[in-house]
């Protein structure tokens, strides 16, 4: 009841504050009840990705999700975070606290929800994917859900009363991934199965709207000094 409230309000204040538009939740919300493990698997732009995809969830039980510990350094981001299911974990150590903790939340039916970069993106650029996610799917046997952020602004950034976009995939069974029994190899394509639908939710949206991303900028080659000039020009002679 308490959680139903605070997940409405904070929904409402939201959707003033920013203009909240989500597509996919069909791909979804049947595993509030078919039983299925899952885990949500999102890119990460901001601090505020939590609550946009708890709020792409809807009303039902409490996801569970895995954030950094310096979001709970500040008293009032750790109540707000902890109220939506945000349970914090240290990076760049084996924090296996936390992974049993997702573990255990997984098999006892609750989603969870991981970015798998560990850090925050630029722009429509993602970060190369951590195993953390991986490694809880093929010990429980989850299926992924791939949810991508777009926060479709001048600069590609989370903006007051701009527009946030969440788009939610179609779920990777699996036994399509097989990472129960797959070992590395399984492990290493999830990684690149799962990178490539959050790159094709980018497109999709970019395409229903027409945006085209800027060219990326090729690296320019070193400048010849005048000395490695003369030593060429020698040797062309």
């Amino acid at each position: 009841m308490v959680y139903a409230f605070f997940f409405t309000a904070v929904s409402i204040i939201f959707r003033i504050i920013f203009s909240y538009r989500q597509y996919g939740r069909e791909n979804l919300t049947p595993y509030k009840k078919n039983g299925r493990r899952y885990v949500i698997v999102a890119n990460h732009l901001s601090m505020l990705d939590p609550i946009f995809i708890a709020m792409a969830y809807g009303v039902g039980r409490k996801l569970t999700i895995m954030g950094k510990a310096e979001l709970f350094r500040n008293p009032f981001t750790a109540w707000l975070f902890t109220q939506v299911g945000v349970f914090p974990v240290e990076r760049g150590s084996a924090d296996t606290s936390a992974l049993n903790k997702a573990i255990e939340d997984i098999k006892d039916g609750r989603g969870m929800l991981i970015f798998p970069e560990g850090t925050r993106g630029t722009g429509d650029e993602m970060a190369k994917l951590k195993t953390g996610a991986f490694m809880i799917a093929a010990q429980t046997g989850a299926d992924i859900i791939p949810v991508r952020l777009i926060y479709p602004t001048s600069t590609r950034k989370l903006k007051f009363f701009a527009p946030v976009v969440v788009k939610i995939g179609k779920p990777i069974l699996a036994e399509e991934l097989n990472l129960v029994e797959g070992g590395k190899r399984a492990l290493r394509a999830s990684k690149i199965t799962v990178r490539q639908r959050l790159d094709d939710l980018l497109n999709e949206y970019n395409r229903s709207v027409g945006y085209v991303p800027p060219a990326k900028e090729e690296p320019q080659p070193a400048e010849t000094t005048a000395e490695t000039q003369a030593v060429n020009e020698n040797e062309n002679n």
